[in-house]
């Protein structure tokens, strides 16, 4: 009976191992649909001004938002225009987007959104949307004083857990992700700021050459999925491993003739939207599938 008992317990030690060794890694298709041209969506007497750059999406809503601060709504059951308005406090290049879980108030129709100036003071602008406007509730800043990000810099949340990502580095060289706890409305001070320093960095990843420009960007726990490029250069949607510090998958996006901006994820497929050159009013969104 002990001999029987000793060998059962072997099994149940060593089953999580088996089991996870023939665990097959993350490697996904990135299959690619097309969703819309969003041109097709906006009504005619609606103008859309500036660039096509962060994307966000929140139940049945995506939020398409354009250099120098308009902010275009979309119902995509409908598939039609919500709202379209220009940001209260927020004329920057708006390079990234994302919703958090925390609302300004119990009555506000979104969770908070989130987006990168990107130039200048490189701020992440908490911003409140409503069907009339958004306004900037609160600013994040990395204060960078290891000096890690000589250009733009970008702000990245992961999907999975309470944490926040800065994304940069320099074109053509290295890009960095950093990782940061969520801070909350709750950690501002009495400008409504909250700074985090490098002793906040909990985590970072560096790319040395695999990424050329670096565009929109988003965490979901362990991966990170990583736009790059601009014509005339060749583009291309990455996937990266936070754990093994390495790119994983590239899909060349180049012959889609559009510039890969901003992304979110829904279930199994990953939407990005795309920016065609000069004429901002046809942001048009694929999905690539995750599996």
């Amino acid at each position: 009976m002990k001999r029987l008992v000793l060998i059962l317990s072997s099994i149940l030690i060593l089953l999580p191992f088996s089991m996870d060794s023939k665990k097959k890694d993350f490697r996904p298709s990135l299959k690619a649909e097309k969703v819309a041209d969003l041109a097709d969506w906006t009504p005619e007497d609606v103008e859309v001004k500036g660039s096509t750059q962060g994307f966000a999406m929140w139940g049945r809503y995506c939020v398409v938002v354009h250099d120098k601060g308009q902010c275009c709504v979309f119902d995509m059951k409908k598939k039609k225009l919500w709202a379209s308005y220009f940001l209260e406090g927020n004329d920057s290049h708006c390079n990234n987007a994302f919703f958090g879980k925390e609302k300004a108030s119990k009555s506000s129709k979104f969770p908070l959104l989130y987006i990168s100036e990107c130039r200048g003071g490189h701020a992440c602008l908490v911003t409140d949307l409503t069907d009339e406007g958004g306004k900037v509730v609160q600013k994040i800043y990395f204060d960078n004083e290891a000096g890690d990000y000589p250009g733009s810099m970008d702000w990245a949340r992961d999907l999975s857990g309470d944490y926040i990502y800065t994304y940069g580095g320099k074109n053509g060289s290295f890009k960095l992700l950093k990782k940061f706890r969520m801070p909350t409305l709750a950690d501002s001070d009495e400008n409504g700021e909250v700074h985090l320093h490098e002793s906040d960095v909990l985590d970072v990843t560096r790319f040395e050459n695999e990424i050329n420009i670096w565009q929109g960007s988003l965490v979901d726990g362990r991966y990170a999925f990583l736009p790059d490029g601009y014509p005339p250069h060749k583009e291309y949607i990455h996937v990266a491993d936070l754990e093994k510090k390495e790119i994983i998958v590239s899909k060349e996006v180049t012959d889609f003739g559009l510039e890969p901006e901003g992304l979110d994820r829904k279930g199994d497929w990953l939407y990005v939207i795309f920016h065609k050159p000069k004429s901002p009013r046809h942001s048009t969104l694929y999905r690539f599938k995750l599996k």
